[in-house]
């Protein structure tokens, strides 16, 4: 199985029309959400950096389109319980979990579970508008998207758009680290899906492999959370993170370099075609480990208040 790579929208389907972004958003926070929000990179990043880093992980679309895909069961006892929201005071509680309920949405939705995917509509809502950025998410806009199932590449692409400007209003007022939280939140909730559903179709190999090609991401995750490293919480997360990457330490990659051969197609245009090939050494040992240490991730940060 190819490993997919796309722009990560934390989990979070932004399908929203959105409004002006003009108005700034630091006026409306209290003092003490100023304090505990606004904070600048720690390393010199460009926004095109920022979007080469995220790149490098699969959205939650697509791994629980996947899942859906091989014909395995809706597996309702994995989601995150939507009352948790109201659990959430911190600026990083509520957006982990909003990049959570993003990660269940998706789910939720590729499922055809379109009721369950508007409760979790609406508690991203609420969370959004605890963090001021409640004009990202049209609920009316997103609701008309989530159903309409039948059109995966399209959601994916104005998910990704949105994203992206919401991610540029807040890095123009330094809270990047917000939408940072919400990826981390996002990418977590799906590894645990991803995984959770592997262990219950263990001979699926489709199944195997996207919980191991994770290992690709584990980088990407540990450069995010070096962006804002004198933060309390991603300090946290760090310290949680490290069993997971330790579970990760007998996964091994094997690369076969091949040849480049060149020929043309029908039209008489160049075609390029590289014969390399890569191999996933991944055992249900793996993941048994991985499970347990993205199980205990996710606790951890579910407790966060």
């Amino acid at each position: 199985m190819k490993k997919i790579i796309t722009t990560v929208l934390s989990g979070i389907l932004l399908s929203a029309c959105v409004p002006d972004t003009s108005v700034d958003p630091l006026s409306e926070l209290t003092k003490q959400q100023q304090e505990e929000q606004v904070q600048k990179s720690e390393i010199d990043i460009s926004a095109d950096e920022f979007y080469a880093l995220i790149q490098a992980i699969p959205t939650p679309l697509q791994s629980t389109s996947l899942m859906q895909a091989v014909g395995v069961e809706y597996q309702s006892s994995f989601i995150l319980d939507t009352d948790e929201s109201k659990k959430a005071n911190s600026w990083f509680s509520q957006s982990v979990k909003l990049g959570i309920f993003g990660a269940d949405m998706a789910y939720s939705n590729v499922y055809g579970e379109t009721r369950k995917s508007i409760q979790y509509l609406t508690s991203i809502r609420g969370l959004a508008d605890k963090l001021k950025i409640g004009q990202f998410f049209d609920v009316a806009s997103i609701k008309e998207m989530v159903e309409q199932k039948d059109n995966l590449d399209e959601l994916i692409n104005v998910s990704q758009m949105n994203f992206q400007k919401m991610n540029d209003y807040l890095q123009k007022q330094n809270r990047g680290k917000v939408s940072v939280a919400m990826i981390l939140g996002g990418w977590v909730e799906t590894l645990y899906l991803s995984a959770k559903v592997a262990t219950l179709e263990k001979d699926n190999e489709a199944l195997f492999e996207n919980v191991s090609e994770q290992k690709f991401s584990l980088e990407t995750i540990q450069l995010l959370l070096d962006l804002y490293a004198s933060d309390k919480y991603f300090t946290i997360f760090k310290e949680e993170f490290q069993p997971l990457i330790s579970a990760y330490e007998n996964v091994e990659v094997i690369f076969t370099e091949g040849e480049i051969t060149y020929s043309e197609d029908a039209e008489g245009n160049m075609v390029a075609e590289d014969t390399s090939t890569s191999e996933i050494v991944f055992t249900k040992k793996d993941l048994d480990k991985i499970t347990k240490a993205v199980s205990n991730l996710r606790k951890k940060l579910i407790e966060i208040e």
